[in-house]
């Protein structure tokens, strides 16, 4: 029973955070199942999980083959994969100078409807764009962050258990050169940017760390780092 004149006190949910450096897209997809199933069977926190994939095109399930422009021979030969993923959204690119973050979160612990959900991971990116005095923006009827009428953030998520799975990707300085092999995200109307076209070039870890300041007040979270993590019947240390 609450005290009388007393005001509710919400909880604040602990976070874990990992970051797995450079790995290929494969690799860290099965992290992230694997993770998710620890957290939507409850023997683990919610997780971000960081990560800075070899490049690839990922195709979510309102992906159009037509928006990968580039054929099968000339993608092989910049080194770009193809997958097709469990997620929302179109065709998107992640690669190096990208920092994919995945949301493996219990999301109605922190808003109501899975839309508000995915408004608030791009609040998230919005005010980490604020510290390095950009505007970041949403444009009506598209997901992501925008600056000006570009791209720099794209958000797309995956909902199983209660328990959402990918994310977003921030581009920081990506090989722009291949964002021609695709209309990113079905979007023929808007371009894509970074942060180092934008003019500014921080280093990857102060981009994580903003990013993990900023989640914890969008999200009334406590993020802390995981220690150790079983990935595969083994132990690691993050």
């Amino acid at each position: 029973m609450r005290a009388k004149g007393r005001a509710a006190v919400k909880l604040a949910n602990t976070v874990e955070w990992l970051d797995l450096g450079e790995i290929n897209y494969d690799d860290a997809l099965s992290i992230q199942c694997e993770l998710h199933e620890a957290c939507w069977r409850n023997t683990r926190p919610d997780v971000l999980i960081f990560q800075r994939n070899e490049p690839v095109i990922t195709c979510g399930a309102d992906s159009d083959q037509d928006h990968i422009l580039w054929e099968d021979e000339r993608l092989q030969g910049a080194g770009i994969k193809k997958r097709a993923v469990p997620r929302g959204g179109g065709v998107s690119y992640h690669g190096p100078g990208q920092m994919v973050v995945s949301t493996v979160l219990h999301f109605l612990r922190y808003r109501k409807t899975a839309h508000l959900f995915l408004r608030a991971v791009e609040e998230v990116i919005i005010r980490l764009l604020n510290s390095y005095g950009i505007e970041g923006l949403r444009i009506e009827g598209k997901s992501g962050v925008f600056a000006g009428n570009d791209k720099i953030a794209a958000v797309g998520l995956a909902l199983s258990h209660l328990v959402t799975m990918h994310g977003v990707s921030l581009n920081i300085c990506p090989d722009m050169n291949h964002y021609d092999a695709i209309i990113a995200c079905g979007l023929s109307d808007t371009g894509v940017t970074s942060l180092e076209l934008l003019g500014r070039t921080p280093p990857y870890d102060e981009v994580r760390d903003v990013f993990i300041s900023n989640f914890a007040d969008v999200f009334e979270a406590i993020p802390v780092p995981m220690k150790d993590y079983g990935i595969q019947g083994k132990t690691r240390d993050a």
